[in-house]
């Protein structure tokens, strides 16, 4: 950390980000009174009473540092050795008192980088304007730059612990959190959200979170509610691990072989931490748990969605070490087909209740509420995106995957769409729009806009399994959306505005089209093969369109813009 005085600064930083902390103690209850109502997908990897048991003594040890004077130093060094010790859970420890490991004598900095974290990702989702930024004297937060502040509160934070070689259930927490800031604030293609992935998986593997049988008896077993927390901690990581693995095209990091981590069981928060003061919440929940582990009496939890997409993520895991293969094997097209059917079985397997198509639109958005309906949705995009994957990689195998590329492509698309429904235009299920769009929805929009430009210059149908009109139709409202759902602060609206330039250039091409009087363009039937003339009709490979500084032009060929997005990545140089 270098020297002594640098090191006051830095804890200084962190310490008086934290005021008030009435703020940051509203903003943390707030997130997981949120996480309960929509089991938002940022939340799923904590157990909310173990982090809210810790705001009162929190509150007691910042108000302490506050008012020290000559003893800050001497409390700072004391912070920096908790830091540095391994934070030891024993067997018989209470849910309660899990919070005395990280807080009072033994406070630790990771713990208040958890706060700021926490606090961050709230403001993030919540509108500018709202009550939140009010504190009790009538101050003003200025939303904006209070997240910059966290984000640069939180980075010191974590320096200061990986300096220190804290690895531990905390501190993986921080930087999981941290990493959702990143993401949010400079974007999803952003090359900082992707070295910070790999931040929380080496926490994650030097804290040994991926063991389970190790941690199970003597002295180093777990308790029940430490090996739940250690479950859902190790499959958020997880899967977000194959989601950014899947987006960029890039090798995953985590890698199923090498954990014994058992799924989470599908209960409570307050069953998990109420173990050893109220056995009867916690028994009553494991009894109506079914073979497989789910609930059956229908209820959405947060780890309800953290288990459904971690069994996503284990054939995602598989489907990329097909894809990215460096020798391809021979019987590739007969894996990745294997691993479709696999997946489409699990998903049919799962309770009705978890699959969003099942539900009647009534009985999703007015049975089940906007927020819960919108984490259904993105499970299902889930879903559809593997779907979406596989047909891509067969398709560039086999010509003949087109037409189920571009039939899993319109599911895509109109499943997006369903996200940006009038009664779901809250801030907070708005916010999340950019990344439904960058992950799902615009590989699936792309490859559909450039078939249906293609089939029109060549004067060709597209094939049978979609329809010319409803590609069209939800084209342009996609089109729509786009120039009002994305705000104009997240760190996706620029790839997401060029994106939709595209779009709209498209659009126009096929709706003004009009074919050669010579007849040049006969058809020449739907094979889904493209030749070297066709890349001459379909213009000149790129669309001629400005574009923002550090993003290369548009193919105009399905698979080329499909390697352009995976190759997006890029500074959004208005942050810096």
């Amino acid at each position: 950390m270098g020297h002594r005085h640098c090191q006051f600064a830095l804890g200084s930083l962190i310490v008086s980000t934290l005021s008030p902390f009435d703020f940051f103690e509203k903003a943390c209850k707030l997130s997981f009174e949120i996480q309960k109502a929509t089991a938002l997908e940022k939340a799923t990897a904590l157990v909310a009473p173990l982090i809210l048991s810790a705001l009162p003594q929190l509150r007691k040890d910042l108000e302490l540092l506050n008012a020290a004077s000559n003893d800050t130093y001497a409390l700072y060094a004391d912070m920096t050795r908790n830091t540095a010790r391994p934070l030891k859970v024993s067997s018989d420890m209470r849910p309660c008192d899990f919070h005395t490991l990280f807080t009072g004598k033994n406070l630790r900095w990771e713990a208040l980088g958890l706060i700021l974290v926490i606090a961050g990702c709230k403001a993030q989702y919540t509108a500018p304007n709202d009550p939140l930024f009010t504190l009790e004297d009538g101050k003003q937060i200025n939303r904006d730059e209070f997240i910059e502040d966290i984000m640069h509160a939180a980075n010191t934070c974590i320096n200061i612990c990986q300096t220190h070689g804290a690895v531990n259930e905390i501190m993986v927490s921080l930087v999981y959190y941290d990493l959702m800031m990143v993401s949010n604030f400079y974007g999803d293609n952003y090359h900082g959200t992707w070295r910070r992935m790999g931040d929380c998986v080496s926490a994650l593997y030097a804290a040994g979170i991926h063991c389970e049988e190790s941690n199970s008896e003597g002295d180093n077993k777990e308790p029940f509610f430490m090996r739940e927390f250690r479950r859902r901690l190790y499959a958020s990581v997880y899967r977000s691990d194959k989601t950014l693995a899947v987006f960029y095209g890039r090798p995953p990091m985590v890698g199923w072989r090498y954990s014994d981590r058992k799924m989470m069981l599908d209960i409570s928060d307050e069953a998990v931490a109420s173990e050893a003061e109220d056995a009867t919440l916690l028994d009553a929940e494991l009894s109506k748990l079914d073979s497989a582990g789910w609930n059956t009496e229908g209820c959405l939890h947060p780890a309800t969605f953290n288990r459904v997409r971690c069994q996503l993520a284990v054939f995602k895991e598989r489907f990329l070490e097909q894809s990215l293969a460096g020798e391809k094997d021979s019987d590739v097209v007969r894996n990745v087909e294997a691993i479709s059917a696999e997946c489409t079985e699990r998903w049919d397997a799962l309770p009705a209740y978890l699959r969003y198509e099942t539900y009647t639109e009534d009985a999703a958005w007015n049975g089940r509420g906007p927020g819960l309906t919108v984490r259904l949705i993105a499970a299902y995009l889930d879903y559809l995106h593997l779907h979406f994957q596989i047909q891509r990689l067969l398709h560039r195998i086999t010509q003949q995957a087109l037409p189920l590329l571009l039939e899993v492509s319109l599911k895509l698309l109109v499943t997006s769409l369903i996200s940006t429904k009038p009664n779901n235009r809250v801030y907070e299920t708005r916010r999340n729009f950019p990344t439904v769009m960058l992950f799902y929805c615009s590989p699936a929009a792309g490859v559909l806009a450039l078939e249906l430009r293609r089939c029109t210059i060549k004067g060709i149908p597209l094939p049978s399994t979609i329809s010319r009109a409803d590609v069209i139709r939800n084209l342009s409202v996609l089109t729509s959306c786009l120039e009002w759902i994305v705000l104009p602060g997240d760190g996706n609206h620029k790839l997401c505005l060029e994106f939709n330039k595209m779009l709209a250039l498209v659009l126009d091409e096929v709706l003004n089209y009009e074919p050669p009087a010579n007849g040049v363009q006969a058809n020449r039937g739907d094979t889904g093969a493209s030749d070297d003339n066709d890349t001459l009709m379909a213009g000149q490979g790129f669309f001629d369109m400005p574009m923002t500084e550090g993003l290369e032009p548009i193919p105009t060929v399905s698979e080329e813009f499909l390697n352009w997005l995976d190759n997006a990545t890029w500074n959004n140089k208005d942050l810096f």
